[in-house]
This record gives structure tokens, C-alpha cells and sequence, in this order.
């Protein structure tokens, strides 16, 4: 395309935002584009998406690559597809000697939204969903599948890729996702990162096309993705996604996200294990109810959050709220569950609220003395909790809290008790986590 007639092509395009279909058109130029304005004589035929998935074996031997009479072809298919598929292995082509890992597509993306790329999101997601489309062996390899979509919504400050942002996903899109999706007959794993603004667009296509999805095992969908759920029948693990976004507010109706992720699940008989962040207003007993009603089989649960809705530094010990023991009460009824993962101490209403947030009070000597003084408390309140767990769920073979795993053992009497990292040696476990000489800002 001359560059003129991309010029004229501008205005139109910003007069009539709504063309998604031109948006798309125009964002196929952007990659090749940047290429071009890089590397003038680069001509790679590399696919994108397997640069994006950032491979060791790819960022070794990419110039090797590059000498190929064709990269694609050589990694989705090779010389001779049919004798040297299963081996992944590819000798002496275009007079390079490469030997294709057997892992090299185990795990793939489509995101926009990560440091060091620019680019508009649905146009971005239909070139690399085009890409893998056309490589068999991303089709039949892949195990885990990360999406994660951001749409700008006019918020580029480049001319050139705010006009290239289409505000809704086109309709291409929602067939080629479900398209590649329905062709990944090994995928065990996907993280579902298209925003809740969006999702329900791609639940209406996914449905309308009965979309199942009998390999997945793994499944993290964002806000308001929870329709993903009935879509995997064989299950294992499901766990929230979206990040930040899971706590940033409600559906338009006021419904809670979690809470339809919790019932979602009751379609799931194969699930062993569920974990959710609380999110605004964290994990209350009627939300831990809705887990024992939905899935009273799982034998692992993380409540990942708060219980109850979180509570600043106040500087005061307001002791322990019965929060932790009200949860427990309901976990009981989770009669197969032998693992629990629970929140930091300082967000399980204990009284202990995690000291100041605020760095300038570590600084130095006296900061680190007083550092020290919150992990001690930290860690008299994990002891607390740890107690609290053992009194309630005995038969638990493991729990965390917060990123501690406690130590149980039980004696010949049927006594349980947790043992933790600091256990009959504070002193000595403060000086490991504090040391003389630590810098708060380089920990």
C-alpha cells in the first residue's frame, strides 16, 4: 500500500469508528510495518505468535530461523510432516542443522497486554489466532493457551494505533476463537483474560456453536467468564483470573462475579480443586456456603483474599473478629477436602492488620527493629489461625497461610498440631527474615 493511500485512509477511519472490519484491515499492516521500520532488510517468516511465546530454543536460534526459505513451514509442518512429526525432529533444511523441541508449542498466548508490546487487541488476537490456525502442530501440541486481551477504547496516544482499535470484537474473531479452540484436541490449560465488558459477546458465539472443550483440566476465567465452566466437562482445577481486574466492581446488575463462578461449578463433577480470590468484600460465611453447596466433592480449596472485606492499618489490635472460626464452621461440610489454603494473617480478622504500609518507617536501624516487630506479630497471628484450622478441620493433611505451609503432625494419642518455620526458634527465624543491614527497598 502506498503511503498516501494509508494517509487518506485515516480520517476515514476516525470519522466512522465504528468500521470495525477497515480497523482490522489496517492493524494487519501493523506488525510487518514496525518490522520494516526496524530492520529494513529483516524478512522474517517466523509466525509472531511463536516469537510472542518467547521459547528458549526459539530465542537461541532465531537468525537460524530467519536463513530459512520458510520458517513456518519448517516449524508447523517440516521437511516431511509425516515421518518427522512425532520425532519433532528437522535436520539440514535450507543448509541449517535444527532439532525442534518437543515442547516448543506446550505453551502459547494471545496478549497485548504484557511489557514490550504495543498493539491494538482484537486486531492483535485475530492475526496470532490466524497464525496458529495455520500450524498444525500449535493445534495438536498445545497444553496451556494464555488470552489476554486489553482494548484500548481510544486511549492510544499514537494516531496510528488509535484508529486501528476496533471498540467490539468483529466478527471474525468469535470464529476463529472458536474455530482454534475447538481444534486444540491436547489443551489442558486456559487462562481467560477478555474483559468483562466484552465476555459476554464471546459467550453468545461460543454457545451458538456448542462449543466443549473435554481436555481442559485447568481453567482461569476473568470476570465474568464463568460460562467457560459448563464448557469443560472433565475439569480438575478452576481457579479466578483477570488479575486486578477481578476486583474492579460488579456486573451492571449488581451481580457478584465470584459468586456465579461458585455456581458455575456445580456443573463440574470432576473438580478437585477450587481456589477465588474474595474480592471487594471478601470471603463471608453465606460465599463459602455457596462453595460447600456447588461442590461439596473437592478435596483441595484456596480462599485467596480477605475474610470479610479488608481493613486498613489502624496501628490498633482490635483481637480476634470470629471471621476464621465462622468460615471454618461452613469448610466442615467439605467432607473429601484435605487441603486449604487460607489468606495472609493479617486479613483473617485475628486482630493483626499488617503493620504500616508505608515504607519510611523501616528505614534504618530503628526500622529494621520495628520490621522485625510486625513479622513477629505476623507470625503469632499465623500461629493463632494455624490453631484455629487444626481445632476445626483435623483430618486436613495440609494448609497454608498466606505463603506459609504449616508442618502438622499428629501423635499416638489422635493429638494434631501445626508446627511452623519460627517454631521454638523466634529469635533466630527474626534475624533470617530481617537481618542486620537489610534494605527494606532492596527486599
Amino acid at each position: 500500500m502506498k503511503l498516501g493511500a494509508f494517509i487518506l485512509l485515516i480520517p476515514i477511519t476516525m470519522a466512522f469508528p465504528g468500521i470495525s472490519s477497515i480497523q482490522t484491515w489496517l492493524a494487519s499492516f501493523q506488525q510487518p510495518l514496525k518490522n520494516l521500520i526496524e530492520n529494513p532488510l529483516r524478512q522474517s517468516t517466523v509466525p509472531q505468535f511463536i516469537l510472542d511465546a518467547r521459547h528458549p530454543w526459539i530465542l537461541a536460534n532465531q537468525r537460524k530461523l530467519e536463513r530459512l526459505p520458510n520458517a513456518e513451514a519448517f516449524l508447523c509442518f517440516g521437511p516431511d510432516s509425516e515421518s518427522n512429526e512425532s520425532t519433532g525432529i528437522e535436520t539440514k533444511n535450507g543448509g541449517v542443522d535444527l532439532e525442534i523441541p518437543p515442547d516448543l508449542f506446550d505453551n502459547l498466548e494471545i496478549d497485548n497486554n504484557r511489557a514490550g508490546i504495543s498493539r491494538p487487541g482484537w486486531p492483535n488476537a485475530l492475526e496470532r489466532l490466524g497464525e496458529i490456525r495455520r500450524c498444525q502442530r500449535a493445534l495438536t501440541q498445545v497444553k496451556t493457551l494464555e488470552v489476554d486481551i486489553y482494548v484500548h477504547d481510544g486511549k492510544h496516544t499514537d494516531p496510528y494505533l488509535k484508529i486501528l482499535e476496533p471498540s467490539k470484537p468483529p466478527e471474525q474473531l468469535l470464529a476463529l476463537f472458536g474455530d482454534v479452540l475447538g481444534s486444540m484436541m491436547n489443551l489442558e490449560t486456559l487462562k481467560w483474560g477478555i474483559r468483562k465488558e466484552d465476555t459476554h459477546i464471546f459467550e453468545e458465539a461460543f454457545i451458538s456453536r456448542n462449543l466443549t472443550l473435554p481436555s481442559i483440566k485447568h481453567l482461569e476465567p476473568g470476570p465474568s467468564s464463568h460460562y467457560l465452566v459448563g464448557m469443560c466437562p472433565n475439569l480438575e482445577t478452576l481457579q479466578n483470573g483477570g488479575g486486578f481486574m477481578w476486583y474492579h466492581g460488579y456486573m451492571p446488575d449488581n451481580r457478584d462475579w465470584g459468586l456465579m463462578l461458585i455456581q458455575a461449578a456445580a456443573s463440574t463433577p470432576k473438580l478437585k480443586r477450587f481456589s477465588m480470590s474474595g474480592g471487594h468484600s471478601g470471603w463471608t460465611p453465606s460465599l463459602v456456603s455457596e462453595v460447600v453447596k456447588s461442590m461439596p466433592q473437592i478435596e483441595s480449596l484456596g480462599l485467596f483474599g480477605s475474610l470479610g472485606r479488608e481493613i486498613g492499618y489502624t496501628g490498633v489490635n482490635t483481637g480476634d473478629t470470629g471471621r476464621l472460626k465462622a468460615v471454618l464452621d461452613m469448610v466442615t461440610g467439605l467432607e473429601n477436602l484435605t487441603h486449604l489454603d487460607l489468606p495472609d494473617s493479617s486479613s483473617l480478622g485475628l486482630g493483626f492488620n499488617g503493620g504500616p504500609g508505608c515504607g519510611n518507617v523501616y528505614f534504618g536501624k530503628e526500622g529494621r527493629i520495628y520490621l522485625r516487630q510486625v513479622t513477629k506479630e505476623g507470625a503469632e497471628a499465623t500461629e493463632e489461625g494455624g490453631d484455629i484450622v487444626v481445632a476445626n478441620l483435623p483430618h486436613l493433611t495440609s494448609f497454608t497461610i498466606g505463603e506459609t505451609k504449616a508442618n502438622i503432625t499428629r501423635t499416638e494419642d489422635g493429638t494434631v498440631n501445626a508446627t511452623w518455620p519460627w517454631t521454638g526458634r523466634m529469635g533466630e527465624w527474626l534475624m533470617e527474615e530481617v537481618p542486620d543491614g537489610f534494605d527494606f527497598l532492596g527486599m
